[in-house]
This record gives structure tokens, C-alpha cells and sequence, in this order.
């Protein structure tokens, strides 16, 4: 707009000069071409009546949001908040407006971003963006019923304020990390005491980035989840600095009641370090394997477990 304005005005001032040769009243100014004010998207119109029970899970089955209760808004891992006909709130906080959501049918989108969230007539949720489709879990409650269908509008503005924050620290209290990450935690940040990032994983990332570097090849180390409250870190030890940073090709690590987490040596438990905000969810459980790769891919289980015996 601005360069056509510039053009327009351009024309005219040549077009001014021209006369001004044959008149010595000067050309006459222009006015200024003004530009056009951007049109605001209308968004969706507030939905009419209670709010309806609804139900999203992931591709897992495990909750994402739910409504139904009244005004109450239910998200994973314990997270609540409430949703009204213009906004929703989950946790201290995370308020939003979720009536700029445009809606077309079963497709829903933001102005400006290039990314669709449609629902199918079974409620399959599916995020398309450019040619890649990606499947987003299923909805239940809609049944068919376009009213109920707007409402979905507002979970999905409520599904990124899903924000998890589960901790690690060592015994004495000396190292603490935690971990944040949105809905399933399948990507996360993890960051130190002071804020600093010391890991990171992409949702389609095999494993995590390390930012914060080891004396040993971060690469030969996985931790997995193994079941229930169990975790294994396999370690391919081929040169003298993972042999000097790990005891064994493989470690079991036990997540206790207490949550403290404890190295497995037969019916040995020694315990090493604790967790803190942890909340019984697939999503945490997550979580505990994120931090246990970068709390022992860091130092090395030989230098955490030199904290073992001293608590704080």
C-alpha cells in the first residue's frame, strides 16, 4: 500500500511540473493519499448456552482438556481452570481470549498463521499446515451438533496454555533442573537453577540437543522408560571417558514413593536424587525420563552419585 501511495504521488508531482511550464501559479499540492486501515478479522461469534462435555485426548488416549462441570476447564496432570463464552484460563494466570479464533465449518485457524486444526464427523483432530497433516488426538461430545462444534474453538486456544514444570535435584541440593514443555511434554526445554538452557528435544528430535557439553560422548548415552516407575540408561561405553563416567553398559533407575530416585544393583537402592512438582500423568512421566538423560548426560551417573549420601 505504501508503494503504491509513493507511486500515485510521484505520477502527480510529474504531472504538476509539466504545467508549471506554461503557468507561473505553480503546481497545485496533492493531497495526501491515505492508507487504508487493516481489516481485523471477525473471528467467531461467543457460542450460546451451557458449556457442553467435551473431551480431547491424544493419540495415547490420555487427556489433553475436558469441560462440562459448570465453567470448569480440566487439563492434564491435575491442571484446572475455566472457560466461558469469550475467554479461558488454565492455571495462575494463562487467561486468553479464544473468540479470535476464525472458524469455516469444521476447520479452525488463527488470522495470519498458516496452519488449520479440522475435526472430522467421528472427531478425529488433525493440524495441517502446508502438505503435512499431523494427528492430533480425538474429540468426543460434538456429536454432529454445530453448536457444540464452535466450542472446540476455545480448546484450542486453551491447548497451548497447557505449560508443565517438573524438577530434579541432587540430594545436597547442589544441581537442580527442570523441565517445561506444553501438552504431551513429547518436546521439552530443560534449564537449570539460574534459567540457563542446558537441553532440548523437538517433537520429531530422537534425542535431546545438549546447549551444556560433557567430557564424554553425550550421543552413546539413552534413557528410556522402561514400565511403572522404572528407567533404563543404556550406555554404549567405547572409549575411557564413558567407561569413567558410567559403571555399566546398562543402569536401572527407580522412581520411589518418596521421590527420590535410587540406582538398582540387585535389590540394592541407593538413592541419588529427588523430584519435585511431579503429578501422576503420562506426561510426567515423560517428563522424569527428559530430566533423568540430562541430569546424568551432563556429569555422569559416577559423578551424581557422589552426592548420593549427603542430603540436604
Amino acid at each position: 500500500m505504501i508503494r503504491i501511495a509513493l507511486l500515485a504521488c510521484l505520477a502527480l508531482a510529474t504531472a504538476c511540473k509539466s504545467k508549471s511550464n506554461a503557468s507561473d501559479q505553480g503546481a497545485k499540492t496533492a493531497e495526501p493519499v491515505k492508507a487504508k486501515e487493516p481489516v481485523k478479522p471477525a473471528g467467531t461469534p461467543p457460542p450460546t448456552g451451557d458449556v457442553p462435555a467435551l473431551r480431547w485426548t491424544d493419540s495415547d488416549g490420555e487427556l489433553l482438556l475436558a469441560t462440562g462441570e459448570g465453567n470448569k476447564l480440566e487439563g492434564p496432570c491435575g491442571l484446572t481452570g475455566t472457560i466461558s463464552a469469550t475467554e479461558v484460563e488454565l492455571g495462575a494466570g494463562s487467561k486468553q481470549t479464544w473468540t479470535v479464533i476464525e472458524r469455516t465449518g469444521n476447520k479452525f485457524s488463527l488470522p495470519r498463521l498458516d496452519w488449520v486444526i479440522e475435526v472430522s464427523p467421528e472427531g478425529t483432530v488433525t493440524h495441517k499446515r502446508g502438505g503435512t497433516e499431523t494427528q492430533l488426538g480425538v474429540v468426543k461430545g460434538i456429536d454432529g451438533d454445530d453448536k457444540k462444534l464452535a466450542w472446540f474453538g476455545a480448546l484450542v486456544i486453551a491447548a497451548p496454555l497447557i505449560q508443565h514444570k517438573v524438577g530434579i535435584e541432587s540430594l545436597d541440593g547442589s544441581t537442580q533442573f527442570y523441565v517445561q514443555g506444553a501438552a504431551d511434554l513429547r518436546a521439552w526445554d530443560v534449564r537449570g537453577k539460574g534459567g540457563e538452557r542446558v537441553a532440548h528435544k523437538l517433537r520429531d528430535d530422537p534425542r535431546p540437543v545438549f546447549e551444556t557439553k560433557a567430557a564424554f560422548d553425550q550421543s552413546k548415552v539413552t534413557v528410556s522408560r522402561d514400565m511403572g516407575k522404572t528407567y533404563v540408561v543404556d550406555v554404549q561405553r567405547v572409549d575411557d571417558a564413558l567407561k569413567g563416567a558410567f559403571a555399566a553398559d546398562r543402569l536401572t533407575i527407580v522412581e520411589q514413593d518418596t521421590g527420590e530416585l535410587a540406582l538398582q544393583d540387585g535389590k540394592k537402592l541407593t538413592p541419588f536424587a529427588r523430584l519435585t512438582s511431579r503429578a501422576k500423568c503420562r506426561a510426567h512421566d515423560q517428563a522424569v525420563t527428559a530430566l533423568l538423560w540430562v541430569y546424568l548426560d551432563t556429569e555422569g551417573m559416577t559423578k551424581r552419585l557422589a552426592t548420593a549420601g549427603k542430603v540436604k
